[in-house]
């Protein structure tokens, strides 16, 4: 179990897959044998204190009791539970995360989290400050801890209506300033006003000749109307970006490049990536390739940066259009916007204007191979993309094969953060 923990905290995207299943096996063959769920219930323990193991432990936690010792089982873990063990739990679960959600896009559009950045609260305060009830706010808050929003800072044994809150210092940098590059909040609102209801869901199933999908209606506006939209999804795309872009050097090694190199952003939109790669790199040079109605709002980013002279803006269409040359080709959540014919298309692209020797790199939330072990955020965003794209979510194994196909070669998957990955592979 402690070599599997390694490899799913440190392994590939394969190695961390299968360690994680053959922990669940490990764990159930215990149970079967019989004495396997007081070591069980240790190994965990320990190892989640220090997180090492925390990758496959709510894969054991469907086996073993809460190591606090309520007796509260997770119903979230694996699927392979022991027979007397059974119960509707995980389903009724399932059902109810909704509320989550719902609680924590409630509360970033009310503007808890920023009215909680000064000093820590109680749910009174914050029933006062947004016109709430007690119980509400108090609801908001449990919600929001156990996220890890906010934290205790004071807690009461007589109600949990009268605990103190304070934020997280993860919550300080992605929540509580708006008008910081690194919070999240705009990628927050745009579900809030577009949150898919179980009827919007099932309007958005339909057949795709019978729909028309929201990244398509944007593209069919005239150029203002284009340029005005752009500005609210970069501040989208932005906050969902900055992790990503800011671990992108180091992850694909443009940072200690030790010749002259170009990457192009397909896509770009505010040029987040290309900055950040720029930024590390004296021998890193950017290009840009967006629509002509966008060419200046990302232009006014770069400028911002004080980059002008190092990343450039070229315009042009990538449904019709060439690439410009160069030798890091980036696809940034561009793949699971459209069907497989145009990213087929694309692939080529990046194909024919890469360098020898270059490469291309598809950043996205990945299904798993064996679809089973896909994260809660790939296959929620695979569900997302049905109103907003034509596109959906890949796994691994399916992009080989199409880098392949047009002759790439070493396809390989690259951990960027999080849930994100880069998968890359080399012009021969």
């Amino acid at each position: 179990l402690d070599q599997l923990d390694l490899l799913a905290k440190e392994g590939s995207h394969r190695q961390r897959t299968q360690s994680k299943a053959m922990a669940s096996k490990a764990a159930a063959t215990l149970l079967r044998r019989g004495g396997g769920k007081h070591f069980l219930t240790r190994h965990w323990a320990a190892k989640t204190k220090s997180s090492p193991a925390a990758s496959f432990a709510p894969s054991l936690s469907s086996f073993v009791p809460n190591p606090a010792g309520t007796g509260a089982k997770s119903y979230l873990g694996s699927s392979r539970l022991m027979s007397s063990d059974v119960t509707n739990g995980r389903f009724m679960a399932y059902s109810m995360l909704y509320h989550d959600s719902v609680a924590f896009l409630v509360s970033n559009q009310l503007g808890i989290p920023v009215f909680m950045a000064s000093e820590p609260k109680t749910p009174a305060d914050v029933a006062k400050e947004f016109n709430l009830s007690v119980r509400a706010a108090s609801a908001l808050l449990v919600t929001l801890c156990r996220m890890d929003v906010v934290q205790v800072v004071k807690d009461s044994d007589d109600s949990v209506d009268d605990i103190v809150y304070g934020l997280t210092p993860s919550a300080q940098t992605f929540l509580s300033n708006r008008k910081d590059l690194a919070c999240v909040s705009p990628f927050v609102d745009t579900f809030t006003t577009n949150f898919i209801t179980p009827e919007a869901l099932l309007e958005c199933s339909l057949p795709a000749d019978e729909k028309k999908d929201i990244m398509s209606e944007h593209l069919e506006q005239d150029d203002e109307t284009v340029a005005n939209n752009a500005r609210h999804f970069m501040a989208h795309m932005n906050a969902q970006s900055y992790c990503c872009a800011k671990a992108l050097p180091k992850a694909l090694g443009l940072d200690s490049v030790n010749e002259p190199k170009t990457l192009l952003d397909v896509g770009g939109g505010s040029a987040i990536y290309s900055i950040e790669a720029i930024q590390s790199n004296p021998n890193m040079n950017g290009i840009v390739f967006e629509l002509p109605a966008i060419k200046p709002i990302t232009e006014e980013y770069i400028e911002k940066a004080g980059l002008s002279d190092r990343v450039s803006v070229s315009p042009g269409d990538f449904f019709n259009d060439p690439l410009p040359a160069a030798d890091y080709v980036l696809f940034s959540n561009i793949f699971h916007d459209w069907p497989d014919s145009i990213n087929a298309n694309l692939i080529q692209k990046a194909y024919d204007c890469l360098n020898p020797g270059g490469k291309i790199v598809i950043s996205e939330i990945l299904l798993a191979d064996d679809v089973k072990s896909s994260t809660p955020a790939a296959t929620s965003m695979n569900v997302i993309m049905l109103p907003y794209t034509k596109g959906r979510q890949y796994r691994p194994k399916e992009l080989f094969r199409r880098l392949q196909k047009v002759g790439f070669t070493k396809p390989q998957v690259i951990n960027l953060v999080d849930d994100y990955d880069l998968v890359v592979g080399t012009k021969a």
